[in-house]
Protein backbone atom coordinates (compact mmCIF):
# COMPACT_ATOMS: atom_id res chain seq x y z
CA UNK A 1 0.00 0.00 0.00
CA UNK A 2 1.76 3.47 -1.18
CA UNK A 3 2.17 6.16 1.77
CA UNK A 4 0.06 9.35 1.39
CA UNK A 5 2.00 12.01 1.11
CA UNK A 6 1.79 15.01 4.12
CA UNK A 7 3.03 17.75 1.95
CA UNK A 8 -0.04 19.98 -0.43
CA UNK A 9 0.99 21.99 -3.39
CA UNK A 10 0.41 25.64 -3.18
CA UNK A 11 1.14 28.24 -5.74
CA UNK A 12 2.02 31.88 -5.39
CA UNK A 13 2.43 34.80 -7.68
CA UNK A 14 5.63 37.08 -7.98
CA UNK A 15 5.23 39.74 -4.94
CA UNK A 16 3.20 37.31 -2.86
CA UNK A 17 4.10 37.15 0.88
CA UNK A 18 4.03 33.67 2.06
CA UNK A 19 4.92 34.27 5.15
CA UNK A 20 4.88 37.60 7.24
CA UNK A 21 7.23 38.23 10.38
CA UNK A 22 5.46 38.28 13.33
CA UNK A 23 3.01 36.09 13.26
CA UNK A 24 2.23 32.48 14.54
CA UNK A 25 3.67 29.47 12.19
CA UNK A 26 1.62 27.03 11.06
CA UNK A 27 3.34 25.08 8.14
CA UNK A 28 6.82 23.73 6.62
CA UNK A 29 7.23 24.75 2.91
CA UNK A 30 9.33 23.41 0.29
CA UNK A 31 10.13 25.36 -3.07
CA UNK A 32 9.23 22.82 -5.70
CA UNK A 33 9.41 25.64 -8.48
CA UNK A 34 10.04 29.38 -8.44
CA UNK A 35 12.27 31.44 -5.88
CA UNK A 36 11.87 33.69 -2.90
CA UNK A 37 13.34 36.03 -0.60
CA UNK A 38 13.71 35.95 3.53
CA UNK A 39 13.64 39.11 4.67
CA UNK A 40 13.56 41.23 8.28
CA UNK A 41 11.59 44.59 8.32
CA UNK A 42 9.94 43.65 4.80
CA UNK A 43 8.19 47.37 3.42
CA UNK A 44 9.86 49.14 6.32
CA UNK A 45 13.14 51.25 5.93
CA UNK A 46 15.15 49.08 7.55
CA UNK A 47 14.41 45.97 5.32
CA UNK A 48 17.04 43.26 4.93
CA UNK A 49 17.35 40.58 2.75
CA UNK A 50 18.48 37.60 4.86
CA UNK A 51 18.51 35.01 1.80
CA UNK A 52 17.43 34.26 -1.46
CA UNK A 53 16.35 30.82 -1.59
CA UNK A 54 14.85 28.07 -4.46
CA UNK A 55 13.98 24.48 -5.35
CA UNK A 56 14.52 22.27 -2.99
CA UNK A 57 14.88 25.19 0.07
CA UNK A 58 12.34 24.64 2.97
CA UNK A 59 11.48 27.25 5.41
CA UNK A 60 9.13 28.29 8.34
CA UNK A 61 10.62 25.22 10.00
CA UNK A 62 11.80 27.39 13.28
CA UNK A 63 8.10 28.11 14.03
CA UNK A 64 7.04 24.86 13.60
CA UNK A 65 9.79 23.83 15.74
CA UNK A 66 9.41 26.06 18.94
CA UNK A 67 6.10 27.56 18.29
CA UNK A 68 7.17 31.45 18.12
CA UNK A 69 6.31 33.50 15.49
CA UNK A 70 8.24 33.72 12.63
CA UNK A 71 11.22 36.10 12.47
CA UNK A 72 11.27 37.19 9.04
CA UNK A 73 8.65 37.45 5.86
CA UNK A 74 8.72 35.12 2.75
CA UNK A 75 8.43 36.98 -0.49
CA UNK A 76 7.93 34.85 -3.69
CA UNK A 77 10.49 36.50 -6.17
CA UNK A 78 8.51 35.01 -8.86
CA UNK A 79 5.46 32.47 -9.72
CA UNK A 80 6.43 30.02 -7.39
CA UNK A 81 4.83 26.08 -6.53
CA UNK A 82 5.74 25.00 -3.08
CA UNK A 83 4.50 21.67 -1.40
CA UNK A 84 3.36 22.76 2.36
CA UNK A 85 2.79 20.39 5.77
CA UNK A 86 0.53 21.37 8.42
CA UNK A 87 1.80 21.87 12.02
CA UNK A 88 0.08 18.59 13.40
CA UNK A 89 1.96 16.62 10.71
CA UNK A 90 5.05 18.02 11.49
CA UNK A 91 4.50 17.39 15.31
CA UNK A 92 3.67 14.36 14.61
CA UNK A 93 6.90 13.21 13.12
CA UNK A 94 8.55 15.31 15.23
CA UNK A 95 7.19 13.13 18.54
CA UNK A 96 8.55 9.90 16.19
CA UNK A 97 12.08 11.36 17.03
CA UNK A 98 14.69 10.43 19.73
CA UNK A 99 14.68 12.85 22.62
CA UNK A 100 18.09 13.71 22.56
CA UNK A 101 18.02 14.37 18.88
CA UNK A 102 15.01 16.44 19.38
CA UNK A 103 16.55 18.83 22.38
CA UNK A 104 20.06 19.30 20.15
CA UNK A 105 17.20 20.54 17.17
CA UNK A 106 15.53 23.04 20.22
CA UNK A 107 19.24 24.08 21.34
CA UNK A 108 20.16 25.36 17.89
CA UNK A 109 16.97 27.14 17.05
CA UNK A 110 17.30 28.75 20.42
CA UNK A 111 20.56 29.88 19.58
CA UNK A 112 19.31 30.94 16.45
CA UNK A 113 16.78 32.89 17.58
CA UNK A 114 19.34 34.78 19.99
CA UNK A 115 21.32 35.23 17.10
CA UNK A 116 19.07 36.71 14.92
Amino acid sequence: MAEQSSFTRVQYKKGARIIKQGREGGALYLIVEGSAAVVRGYKTDSAKTLAKIGPGAIFGEMSLLDHEPHAASVIALEDSELSTMAQDEFDRLYDEMNPIMQGIIQLLIDRLRQNL
